[in-house]
This record gives structure tokens, C-alpha cells and sequence, in this order.
């Protein structure tokens, strides 16, 4: 007879090389209960290490497969990741096109700008030169009139020299204030005139009939406005009223 162990291997048992009795075989030689019994627990212990070897690797193919679940996952994300780095390699080659463009601008407007400026300086530069010609050739009839004085005075040493200079030195002086005035500058109206300190520079008080306290007194050096705009203060004296008797 044939049997096969709990490995599948088949075996023949071997046969007695002498018949015996009462060997607990029943003196044929063949398998007992008992060894039929051990058997099967060894088939039995071999099919339990089977399903906990089967259980076990059921386990580890669940492992396997959160494994290569969570690498796929992975595996999106990455793509999503790339997809997104594409992206942003896009928008930054159009930033840094956009701001080649933009300092290109730049560059033509700083271009521009120093153009207009060179313009706009030599133009101010031409207005201010004719401005200040404007001004001498308006000062050279004041020469004329000095000159003439001078003239005059030469030619007349009698008394009546004396008021002939002083016509001339007074038609000078208004020439002059018509000049100032063609040029926007005005003299003050600072005679009587209450006193402002910011338009007086006052030298000291002094007393007054004519005049009364805290208005201005003499004017020692007139003031002027250039487009109403304070050129240089009068210098003046402050009255200080009526002099007391006695005083």
C-alpha cells in the first residue's frame, strides 16, 4: 500500500523482514489507528500554519495595496505639482517678458524726458538772457539822464545850476520808478500807513504832531513789491504819539 505524508510526498512502507506477534499491528505490519490519528493532527497542525501563512499574506497584500494606493496618490499629486510649476514657469517668463518691455519703455521715456529737459533748460536759458537785455537796455536811458545832468551842470555854474541838476536828478529818479514799474516792482505807500512787521523793518520811534502812535512816521528807505510780492521791507520810523510838553 501506497500513502502520502502531510508534504504530498508518497511512500511505501517497507515490509517486515519477519512476521511478528503481538506488536500492537495486529502482526501484519500495517499502519495503526494511531498512526492514522497522528496523521491527521499533523495535517491538521500543517493546514493551520497554511491559513495563518495564507492570513498573513492576505495582510500583506492589503499593505501592498495602501502601498501602491498611496503612490498613486503620490504620483497625482506630483502631477498636479508639475502641472502647477508649468504654470508658474509660464506666468514668470510672461513677468519677466512684460518687464523687458517695461524697462524697454523706461529706457525710451528717461531718453525723452533728458531731451525735453536739455530743450527746456536751453529755452529758459534764451528767455532769461533776453529778460536780462530786456532790463539793461531799459537801464540805459537812466545813464542818458545822468549824463545829461552832468552835462548841464558843467555848462551852468551860475545859482540856477543848482535847480537845473535837481530837475534832472528827478527826472532820473522817475524814469527809473517808470522802469521798476514796467518790471512789475512798485514802491510802497508806507507814509502814515499803520505798521506792519511784515512789510516795515523798523529802525526806532520817534514823536509826532502829524502822525499818530503806532503808524509810520518817516520812511528812511523805501519799500518795493515785485508782482505783489514783497521785494524788500521800507525801513521806517514808528510815531510815538505827540510829544508831551515840556519835553
Amino acid at each position: 500500500m501506497t500513502y502520502t505524508d502531510p508534504f504530498g510526498r508518497r511512500y511505501r512502507p517497507a515490509a517486515p523482514t519477519q512476521p511478528t506477534r503481538g506488536n500492537g499491528r495486529g502482526g501484519t505490519g500495517q499502519p495503526t489507528l494511531e498512526d492514522y490519528h497522528q496523521l491527521s493532527d499533523a495535517f491538521q497542525s500543517l493546514q493551520k500554519m497554511l491559513e495563518e501563512a495564507k492570513a498573513q499574506n492576505e495582510a500583506t497584500q492589503e499593505v501592498l495595496r495602501q502601498q501602491i494606493k498611496s503612490a498613486m496618490n503620490f504620483q497625482d499629486q506630483l502631477g498636479v505639482a508639475n502641472r502647477l510649476l508649468e504654470e508658474v514657469t509660464r506666468e514668470r517668463d510672461n513677468a519677466l517678458a512684460l518687464v523687458a518691455d517695461l524697462q524697454g519703455e523706461l529706457t525710451q521715456l528717461r531718453v525723452e524726458t533728458s531731451n525735453y529737459r536739455t530743450r527746456l533748460e536751453q529755452r529758459l536759458g534764451r528767455d532769461a538772457d533776453e529778460k536780462r537785455l530786456a532790463v539793461l537796455r531799459d537801464m540805459l536811458p537812466l545813464a542818458d539822464h545822468l549824463e545829461l545832468a552832468l552835462i548841464y551842470l558843467d555848462q551852468n555854474a551860475g545859482p540856477d545850476a543848482v535847480a537845473g541838476l535837481r530837475g534832472n536828478l528827478v527826472a532820473t529818479r522817475d524814469a527809473f520808478l517808470d522802469t521798476l514799474r514796467r518790471h512789475g516792482v512798485l514802491p510802497q505807500q508806507s507814509m502814515g500807513a499803520p505798521f506792519n512787521p511784515e512789510l516795515h523793518e523798523a529802525v526806532g520811534h520817534m514823536p509826532s504832531e502829524d502822525t499818530p502812535a503806532d503808524r509810520v512816521a518817516l520812511v528812511i528807505r523805501a519799500g518795493y513789491t515785485a508782482d505783489e510780492q514783497l521785494l524788500r521791507p521800507a525801513r521806517v520810523m514808528i510815531s510815538s504819539g505827540y510829544a508831551a510838553e515840556g519835553v
